[in-house]
């Protein structure tokens, strides 16, 4: 059992980091948002490679930023029944979720995205825009942030079944 909770508190203490340190990537997006502005409408001189890297700043920080939102129930959920329902209902049902659609979903975007970087990072991919930067490591996020929401969701499917098993909450 002790086994059990230190592999859950580990995988929340890398959610919790991932989302602190990842959630300056929304800090740089206003200030770049800003520098966008000021010098698009103010010295009437806008820049060709600020909204490509805002898009990949944005993607970057909804990708990696899924585990710390998992970690603190912040996905939207549709809770008209679920709400109603026993604590060891909602374990039954957050369990059996996890395994039918967070799991088998996202461990088929996991091996795509895997293979999605995978070829980007053999072609050294670049965009056909003016700017035409590199986008492998952009890709790479794919894998990355489903890699931390998987790990999440494990540690709430654990602490839900030590739940149903030994009716202790974690």
């Amino acid at each position: 059992m002790n086994a059990l909770k230190g592999i859950i508190n580990f995988i929340q203490t890398i959610s919790e980091w991932s989302g602190r340190i990842f959630s300056g990537i929304i800090v740089i997006l206003m200030c770049l948002s800003c520098y966008e502005v000021f010098t698009r409408r103010v010295l009437h001189s806008p820049t060709i490679w600020t909204h490509e890297v805002l898009a990949y700043l944005f993607c970057g920080s909804v990708l990696l930023l899924m585990g710390y939102t998992q970690l603190y129930k912040g996905h939207a959920n549709v809770d008209i029944l679920y709400e109603r329902f026993s604590p060891r209902t909602k374990a039954l049902i957050d369990v059996a979720c996890f395994i039918f659609f967070m799991g088998l979903f996202g461990v088929v975007f996991f091996t795509d995205a895997v293979n999605f970087a995978a070829t980007s990072w053999a072609m050294k991919e670049r965009t056909p825009t003016a700017f035409n930067p590199i986008v492998y490591p952009a890709k790479t996020i794919l894998p990355v942030g489903m890699a931390l929401l998987l790990l999440q969701g494990f540690a709430d499917f654990l602490k839900n079944m030590i739940f149903l098993v030994k009716g202790e909450r974690l």
